[in-house]
C-alpha cells in the first residue's frame, strides 16, 4: 500500500472511532435527558426532589441547576403557605376582639329600640348586624386561603346542587326568572360548591331588573364540569371583569350593602377545587364560568 492509501485508512478509522464515540455520548446524554425529564415531572406532581448529581459533565450540571430551582420552589411555596397562615391568624385575632364589642352594640341597640320605636336603634343595629357578617365573610376568605378548611370531595350531581340553591332563590327574588339546564356528575365539596355558585347566582340576582332573569347552564365534557352563571342587568364595565373577584372590590353599579367578599369567597373555593373562574360580558350582562376538572374514581384531589 502507498502512503497515501494508509493514510486513507488512518482517517477512515479515525473517522469510525469518532462515529461511535459520538453515537454512544449521544445515547448516553439521550437516556440521560429522558431520565432526567422524569424525574422532573415526577417532582411537578409528587413533589419528589430531583437530587444533586457528583459527575463532571454538562448533564449533571443541567440537573444540579433544575434541582437548585425545586430548592427555590420549594422554599418559595413555604414561605407563601406560612405568611397565609399568619395572615389567617392575624385575621382570626381581629375578628375575635371584634365579636365582643359588636355583640355588646347589637344588645344595646335592641334594648334601645324596645324603649324607644322612634329613634335611631334600628338603622345602628342593621350596621352591627353588617359588621357581623363582614367579620365573618371575611374570617372565612382567609381561612379559605390558607388552608384551614378540609374539603371532603365526593361524587356529585351538578344539577342536584345547583337545583336547591335555585329553589331557595326563587324566594328571595320571587319576581325573577331563574333558570337550570344540563347535567353532570363532578367530584366535589358539597356545601363548599354551593356556597361558591351560591355568591354567584345572589350576585346575578341583585343586578337584574324586577323582572330579570338569570341563566344557569350545565356542561360536562371528558376533561371538566362547566357551570355558566348569566344574567340580563347589561353587564359591567369591561376594565372591571378582572378586578371582580378581588377582595373587597365593589364594582360600579353594585347594591349600596354589597361587602364585596362574595365572589373572592367564590374564587377561592373553586381554586380549592383545582377549577378556574373567570367572568365576561355576555349579550345582555354579566356572565360567569366555573371550570372543574373532572377526575377519575381513584384519583385524590
Amino acid at each position: 500500500m502507498t502512503s497515501l492509501e494508509i493514510g486513507l485508512v488512518i482517517i477512515s478509522a479515525v473517522l469510525f472511532a469518532a462515529l461511535i464515540i459520538v453515537s454512544v455520548l449521544y445515547i448516553r446524554n439521550k437516556k440521560g435527558i429522558e431520565k432526567l425529564s422524569q424525574k422532573t415531572d415526577a417532582f411537578l406532581n409528587n413533589g419528589e426532589k430531583i437530587g444533586i448529581s457528583t459527575q463532571d459533565n454538562s448533564l449533571a450540571q443541567l440537573q444540579n441547576s433544575i434541582a437548585d430551582l425545586e430548592n427555590r420552589l420549594i422554599l418559595e411555596r413555604d414561605n407563601t403557605v406560612s405568611q397565609s397562615k399568619r395572615n389567617a391568624d392575624f385575621i382570626a385575632d381581629v375578628s375575635h376582639q371584634l365579636k365582643t364589642p359588636l355583640a355588646g352594640l347589637k344588645l344595646y341597640c335592641e334594648m334601645q329600640q324596645t324603649q324607644d320605636e322612634n329613634s335611631y336603634a334600628q338603622k345602628q343595629l342593621q350596621l352591627v348586624v353588617k359588621m357581623e357578617s363582614l367579620v365573618k365573610s371575611l374570617l372565612k376568605l382567609e381561612k379559605l386561603r390558607s388552608d384551614a378548611y378540609t374539603m371532603e370531595f365526593a361524587e356529585q350531581r351538578a344539577e342536584n346542587i345547583i337545583g336547591e340553591l335555585v329553589s331557595e332563590f326563587r324566594h328571595l327574588f320571587p319576581n325573577k326568572s331563574i333558570s337550570v339546564s344540563g347535567e353532570a356528575t363532578m367530584r366535589c365539596d358539597k356545601q363548599w360548591l354551593s356556597e361558591a355558585v351560591g355568591n354567584i347566582i345572589k350576585n346575578a340576582g341583585e343586578h337584574t331588573a324586577e323582572n330579570g332573569k338569570v341563566d344557569i347552564k350545565i356542561e360536562q365534557t371528558d376533561a371538566s364540569t362547566v357551570i355558566t352563571v348569566e344574567d340580563n342587568g347589561g353587564g359591567i364595565p369591561s376594565e372591571e371583569l378582572q378586578k371582580i373577584f378581588g377582595r373587597f372590590y365593589r364594582t360600579s353599579n353594585a347594591a349600596a350593602d354589597s361587602a364585596g367578599i362574595g365572589m373572592s369567597i367564590s374564587k377561592a373555593i373553586v381554586e380549592k377545587h383545582h377549577g378556574t373562574i373567570f367572568a365576561e360580558n355576555g349579550k345582555e350582562g354579566l356572565k360567569v364560568t366555573i371550570c372543574l376538572p373532572r377526575y377519575d374514581g381513584g384519583l385524590k384531589i
